[in-house]
C-alpha cells in the first residue's frame, strides 16, 4: 500500500524565494491584463506621485504561488492539487528594481477536507513589509481504475 503524498505535508513547514522585479515583469503583466496604468509604466508621473514606478500588485500573488509550488508541489504530482483561495493586503509598494522575498509557511492543515492553509510574507531588500496574506489548496485524490 502507498502512502498517501498529502501525509507527507507538515506544520510549519516554509519556503522562501527572491526575485528582483524588473521592468519586463511589470511591462508583461501590463501586456497581458491590459492594466498600463501610469503608476506602472510613466516614469515621470510615477516619480511625482510615488517616488518610482511600482509593480502592479496584483503580480505578487504570482510569485506567492510560485513559492508555493515549490514548496509543496513537488510532493503532491500525483495526485495533484488545485489552488482555491488567495488573500493578500498590500502594505507598501513593490517598486521595478526591488528584489523581494516571498514566504509561505504551512499555518494549517485539514486532513478531513485534504486543505492546506498557508500564510505568506513578502519583503522587499530593505526589510519593508510589502504585503501579507494567506493561500490555501485542496489535495486532488488519485483516479482509481
Amino acid at each position: 500500500m502507498s502512502i498517501d503524498p498529502f501525509e507527507q505535508i507538515k506544520l510549519g513547514e516554509e519556503h522562501t524565494i527572491q526575485k528582483t522585479v524588473s521592468e519586463s515583469d511589470v511591462y508583461l503583466y501590463a501586456g497581458i491584463v491590459g492594466d498600463f496604468h501610469p503608476n506602472h509604466v510613466n516614469a515621470v508621473y510615477a516619480e511625482e506621485k510615488l517616488g518610482a514606478r511600482v509593480a502592479h500588485g496584483a503580480l505578487l500573488p504570482g510569485f506567492v504561488s510560485r513559492c508555493t509550488v515549490e514548496l509543496i508541489g513537488p510532493r503532491l504530482n500525483p495526485p495533484g492539487y488545485a489552488a482555491q483561495t488567495f488573500n493578500i493586503k498590500f502594505l507598501s509598494p513593490v517598486f521595478i528594481g526591488d528584489t523581494i522575498s516571498v514566504k509561505v509557511a504551512v499555518s494549517r492543515i485539514d486532513r478531513e477536507s485534504r486543505k492546506i492553509f498557508m500564510s505568506a510574507e513578502i519583503t522587499s531588500q530593505d526589510g519593508r513589509l510589502c504585503a501579507i496574506g494567506d493561500t490555501n489548496i485542496k489535495v486532488l485524490r488519485e483516479k482509481v481504475g
